[in-house]
Formats: structure tokens, sequence, C-alpha cells
């Protein structure tokens, strides 16, 4: 069964941007497509690596349990990312749990077919090595703000990060993250308390930031004084 009913459409997604409409026909007949209930274990660490994941709606996160039973947040992914794809090309096991924080619609290729593609269709592993390039700029970037910012900052640079990379512009400007965020997923990310990061969020929300809508999407509103958080 094909992934998508229109093929046309992968070509929206970044891992398949580029390809021409015949390509984007020859990879929909590779594609499987699940869909998932908000918190559903997708990937764990202890499965071996045959199947990656393209998200078409919905937010995953990307966690690895400590040893002193503590889960850290590692990503927070929304539709056009991609899972699983580290396993496939380097054949070890997975590194991490992923789980819907919200209804998700995955489609979904094989190591044989994935493999196929990148020899085949070259545009898919330039796209690919993109991905993986901003998602390393991201950590980076995330590992240098752990160290130099307090947890305003860490915040604000989060969620410009999350806006630069998955922002939707809206009519008035300001810039909606499509991903359902909570304040402990976040906090997570940032390394500190549930309770500080309401803090911080609710002072961005009062100060006219940032806005926070009831599935917990938030917009940027004032992009200039949050990367003043960042000095």
């Amino acid at each position: 069964m094909a992934g998508v009913p229109d093929p046309s459409t992968l070509g929206t997604l970044e891992i398949f941007r580029g390809l021409s409409p015949s390509e984007l026909t020859r990879v929909n007949d590779l594609l499987g497509r699940s869909k998932f209930a908000a918190g559903a274990v997708i990937l764990t660490a202890s499965q071996p690596g045959e199947v990656a994941y393209v998200i078409l709606e919905g937010t995953l996160k990307v966690s690895v349990l400590q040893d002193n039973g503590r889960e850290l947040t590692l990503a927070l992914l929304g539709p056009g990312e991609i899972v699983g794809e580290l396993s496939l090309a380097d054949r070890s096991g997975r590194s991490a749990d992923v789980v819907a924080l919200e209804p998700a619609t995955l489609v979904w290729i094989d190591r044989a077919s994935f493999d196929r593609l990148r020899r085949d269709i070259p545009a898919v592993t330039e796209n690919l090595l993109r991905l993986l390039a901003r998602r390393l700029r991201l950590s980076n970037a995330q590992l240098q703000a752990m160290a130099t910012l307090d947890v305003h900052g860490r915040v604000a640079r989060q969620l410009l990060a999350l806006a630069d990379a998955l922002g939707e512009t809206l009519p008035d400007g300001a810039v909606r993250i499509p991903l359902r965020i909570t304040q402990s997923d976040l906090a997570s990310l940032v390394g500190a308390t549930r309770v500080r990061v309401n803090e911080v969020l609710v002072g961005f929300t009062r100060r006219h930031l940032i806005d926070v809508d009831r599935q917990h999407r938030i917009t940027i509103r004032d992009r200039e004084e949050l990367e003043a958080y960042l000095m």
C-alpha cells in the first residue's frame, strides 16, 4: 500500500524535497503508513533498527532513560522530520525512545527500501545529510546554552531554535511552532525544573513575547526581545 494518496505531497517533506514527480511516485510505492495515539511508544532503545519514520502529522518526543531513572528529552520533532534513520545508516540498534505526544501520522520505510533509495536517488541522501546537519547544529547550540545561559536564556534559545527549524509564519508576522510543547518536556530539554520553566513562560507571556494555546503550541510574538536573553 502506498504511503500517501497523492505522491506529490511528499515533495513538501524535506527528506524528499527536489525529487521529480516520477521519483516521488517511486518513493511513495515503497512507503507504509501508520497512525499512533497520544502516548504510544513508536521506537525503543532496545529495538533493532529496521525501519525509519517520517512525520506527516503530530509531535514526537525523543528521549533516553538515565541511570538514575530520570528521563532526558533529547528532541521534540514535528512534521517533515525523520526518526530511526541512524540505525538504518549504520546498522546499529536504536539509541533512544520515541513517543507520540499527540495523535501522529507517520510514513515508514524499511532498511532494504531505504538503501535502494539512497543508491538510486542521490537527492535523498543529500536531503538526509542536511536534516542531520541541522539536528547536530541544534544539539551543539543546546549544549552551549546549557553551559553559558541562565534558565531564561536557555528557554528563549530553545524556542527560537524550534521556530527557526519548524516555524510557520502567521499573517501578522508572528511565528508559530507547530509542536505540542509541554512545560515538562521543555524543562527536560533545557535542564531545568518544570516549576522554573513555568515561571519563565508566564513571564514571557505577560510581556507579550510569546503566546501559548490550549494545545501547548507556542507562538513567538517578539523575537528581538527573546534574543536579548541570549546576550
